[in-house]
């Protein structure tokens, strides 16, 4: 009994130190993103990184390195508005992407994701406009819609800027990088037929359930196969 608890303790160790290690090579690729695009206005890769995390790797990983991501940024520039606001954005888009692009097909879901990340540039300016307004909070309901307004209006030509660069940007990418963390990762990604799997590890590894009358999931991709029989020689 000792020794199977130690063996547990041990993997479940492993576990989490491959999932912080994990995590903390995605959060770090947000930020160096970002700020590798800094100097083109309302253009940035911080989007596509988040939904190809949720895509594949799941929510823990997609939403802990978005989480990670807006607290260095916090303590990188100035703290204002735009904190509370990240806060906001970024998990959601996450939690969104974790939920919606769980499939298996990357090329039908690419469109999914194009579709996500245009109406999530527009959201943007809603929640930033939101944000600024509800700061203002002591002025009468009239004055704080003509202030939303304003504020709104006064982005529209950097959101649809946010909008085109994101559809460019996730319609290309999107499907290279899902494909590319499966093979570097297969553990961990999630090759479900569309359908929300049983939480099997804590670093986004899902259980692949068969159905109760037999049905068998037999959409494995090959190098994991590879893998399953790599690791079954080595035991």
């Amino acid at each position: 009994m000792m020794a199977a608890d130690g063996k547990s303790w041990k993997n479940n160790g492993r576990v989490a130190t491959i999932f912080v290690a994990r995590v903390a090579i995605l959060a770090s690729l947000l930020t160096v993103g970002k700020i590798a695009f800094a100097a083109l206005p309302n253009v940035e890769v911080v989007t596509l990184l988040i939904i190809v995390y949720g895509a594949t790797l799941g929510l823990p990983y997609a939403l802990t390195a978005a989480l990670i991501f807006c607290t260095v940024e916090m303590a990188l520039y100035s703290p204002h508005t735009w904190i509370l606001m990240y806060y906001i954005y970024w998990p959601l888009l996450a939690v969104l992407s974790s939920l919606l692009l769980r499939r298996r097909n990357v090329f039908k879901t690419t469109v999914v994701a194009v579709v996500l990340a245009v109406i999530y540039a527009e959201f943007l300016g809603v929640l930033s406009s939101s944000v600024e307004t509800l700061v203002l909070g002591t002025m009468s309901s009239e004055a704080l819609g003509k202030y939303w307004l304003g504020y709104y209006l006064k982005g529209v030509y950097f959101d649809v800027v946010h909008m085109i660069s994101n559809a460019i940007i996730v319609g290309v990418l999107f499907a290279p990088l899902v494909l590319l963390v499966r093979k570097l990762a297969p553990d961990a990604c999630v090759l479900a037929n569309g359908k929300m799997k049983k939480l099997y590890r804590l670093c986004g590894t899902y259980e692949r359930e068969t159905e109760e009358d037999g049905e068998s999931d037999d959409f494995e991709e090959p190098y994991v196969v590879a893998v399953d029989a790599e690791n079954e020689r080595s035991a």
